[in-house]
């Protein structure tokens, strides 16, 4: 990574040569294919206002962020993340029937990624909005496994989870905006004693910290469905059947975990979230979920996923 010999800050590295190929031929694949299954290229700006970024993960998403103010003084921010960008646009489109859209870009953020060690990342990904449907759930999941399994001999392994029994629970326990930020977070982590210091402290009751703890305890196979679906919660059933109809139509040879406490990605998905991994590496190369995009109080229902290029070129040099 770079060095102040490099000229470049750090966390910055220049694609030269064979990188520079791996990464052009790599645009290529995910586009082409994305072309193919009837997903239109968008090329969102590289900055926007502050105010605005990020949309619905507003606050997650500037806490990433680089800022500055321009020669007018407003307050402008280096893009962390492009699929907000696109409910964006797709707001101002004034679109009202389904739109499928697809990207390629660089993000910034002030973190930096696990594999390549740096704050920038080349992203693709898709976008679905309109009324989302368990049939465009099972063909974005398709899409995202077979366009990572064209870019190189990858043991993959998908993680799928849904947002609403966890939320079923969070919402009844009335707490504010930052102790369910924070009451997250200990569920992400499956600390059972966090957990339960939590709700002794906030002085909530003990059947819904059972409830909880026996929700972070439904992970694994298909087996573990058997919980969700004997649940007397309606929305704890529907998760369950939605959850079973999409791992029946994985492609052949897919590994899956399921999981219900444990979200990747900004804290604005509502509805199927999933995560893909790389077999003996500890970091995710792509993940997405459901969303609601929401802009003047129009409201379109959207669904999409990202896929860190940076990670696969990286991983492609290692093979």
């Amino acid at each position: 990574m770079s060095t102040s010999n490099s000229g470049l800050p750090d966390g910055t590295e220049d694609f030269v040569g064979a990188k520079a190929k791996e990464l052009e031929n790599l645009r290529s694949l995910f586009l082409n294919h994305f072309y193919k299954n009837n997903f239109e290229l968008v090329i969102p700006s590289l900055i926007e206002f502050s105010e605005v970024i990020g949309g619905n993960a507003n606050v997650a998403l500037k806490d990433y962020a680089y800022s500055f103010s321009d020669e007018n003084l407003k307050d402008i921010s280096i893009r962390p993340d492009i699929s907000q960008q696109i409910a964006r646009i797709d707001l101002q489109q004034g679109a009202k029937t389904k739109k499928k859209y697809c990207y390629f870009g660089e993000t910034l953020r002030k973190s930096k990624d696990s594999l390549t060690k740096s704050k920038i990342a080349y992203k693709t990904g898709v976008e679905i909005f309109g009324k989302i449907t368990i049939s465009d759930e099972i063909e974005l999941i398709k899409l995202m496994l077979l366009s990572l399994k064209k870019t190189g001999k990858h043991k993959l392994t998908i993680s799928l989870g849904r947002t609403e029994p966890m939320e079923e629970l969070l919402n009844a326990l009335g707490l504010s905006f930052n102790e369910k930020i924070m009451l997250k977070k200990i569920i992400s982590s499956k600390s059972k004693t966090d957990l339960k210091e939590f709700f002794n402290s906030n002085g909530l009751k003990n059947k819904s910290f059972m409830e909880i703890k026996d929700l972070i305890g439904v992970n694994g196979k298909i087996e573990c469905l058997k919980y969700l679906k004997k649940h007397k919660n309606k929305v704890f059933q529907d998760s369950a059947r939605k959850i079973e109809k999409i791992v029946k139509n994985l492609p052949p040879s897919t590994d899956y975990h399921l999981d219900f406490s444990d979200f990747p990605g900004f804290d604005y998905h509502s509805g199927l979230v999933f995560s893909v991994h790389v077999s003996g590496f500890g970091f995710s190369v792509a993940k997405g979920g459901q969303y609601k995009s929401i802009q003047n109080n129009i409201v379109r229902e959207a669904i999409g996923f990202d896929i860190n290029v940076s990670s696969l070129a990286k991983l492609n040099q290692k093979i």
